[in-house]
């Protein structure tokens, strides 16, 4: 197995805020895809490395995310309305249970 490197390691290594790299992982979804440990921690590749190379090159040439999303091939949802609806509901949803989590757990510690 090739070796992998960390979030802050990629970050010193392609001068990219962690910051920026958690952000478009979130945003060019099925683009870049870190591996993670057991414990949830992103770990890289030597193809994310490129993949991260590519997109600071798009970026610099001025193409926006959803651009070098539709260039890089990830998922297009924009013309799937279900989709859209299915990612809106959950999110709802997930809100909803953190509301809930959160009441509970003060009320556990009154």
């Amino acid at each position: 197995m090739l070796p992998t490197l960390t979030i802050g390691e990629v970050s010193r290594k392609l001068h990219v805020s962690q910051h920026t790299l958690r952000f478009w992982e979130k945003e060019l979804e099925g683009v870049l895809t870190p591996l993670r440990t057991k414990g949830g921690q992103r770990r890289y590749g030597p193809e994310h490395l490129s993949i991260i190379e590519e997109i600071k090159d798009l970026k610099s040439k001025g193409l926006s995310l959803a651009e070098i999303k539709e260039k890089m091939g990830g998922p297009d949802t924009s013309n799937n309305p279900s989709l859209e609806i299915v990612d809106r509901v959950a999110k709802e949803i997930a809100e909803l249970v953190r509301l809930a989590l959160h009441s509970f757990l003060q009320r556990q510690g009154s």
